[in-house]
C-alpha cells in the first residue's frame, strides 16, 4: 500500500502547494461562472423575445400561451440549475487534480535541491504527473555532485 518513504495522506495535507492550487483552481472557477452567465443570459434573451414576439402578433397577455412559456422557462431554469452544480463540481475536481500533477511534481523538486546531498532516493514523478522532463535532469544534477 505504502512505501517506506511514504506517509499516509491526510486530509490536511490534501493540498500540496494550497496558494498555487486554490488560485489555480480559482481560474476554473472564474471560468465556470463567465460561460455560466453567458449560456443563461442566452436562455434569458430567448424567453424575452418569445415573449415579446407573442405580444407583437396579438396575443393578449394573459393567455395561457405566457403561462406555457413562463413554465418552459422555469423548468429550463431547473435543469440549467442542476446542470451548473454538476459542473462546477465536475470543474473543481478536474482542477484539483490537475493542480496536483503540476504542483507535485514542482514540491518534489524543491525538496531534492534543497537536500541534494542528503536525499539518498531516486527523483521520481508518478506517470500521470506533468514535467516529466525534470527526472533526467535532477538526476544529471545528483551525479554531478
Amino acid at each position: 500500500m505504502f512505501k517506506a518513504d511514504q506517509t499516509p495522506r491526510q486530509l490536511k495535507n490534501l493540498f500540496i502547494n494550497p496558494r498555487f492550487q486554490f488560485r489555480f483552481m480559482s481560474y476554473f472557477v472564474a471560468l465556470f461562472f463567465l460561460t455560466t452567465i453567458s449560456l443563461y443570459s442566452t436562455t434569458f434573451l430567448f424567453f424575452w423575445q418569445m415573449k415579446e414576439k407573442a405580444i407583437k402578433v396579438g396575443i393578449p397577455e394573459g393567455h395561457v400561451f405566457f403561462k406555457f412559456l413562463g413554465n418552459q422557462k422555469q423548468d429550463l431554469d431547473a435543469l440549467f440549475i442542476g446542470l451548473a452544480i454538476i459542473n462546477l463540481l465536475l470543474l473543481l475536481g478536474i482542477g484539483f487534480i490537475v493542480s496536483h500533477r503540476i504542483a507535485g511534481p514542482i514540491h518534489k523538486l524543491k525538496i531534492q535541491l534543497q537536500e541534494l546531498d542528503n536525499f539518498p532516493d531516486e527523483f521520481k514523478l508518478r506517470e500521470s504527473d506533468f514535467f516529466q522532463e525534470l527526472e533526467p535532469l535532477v538526476k544529471k544534477l545528483k551525479e554531478k555532485k
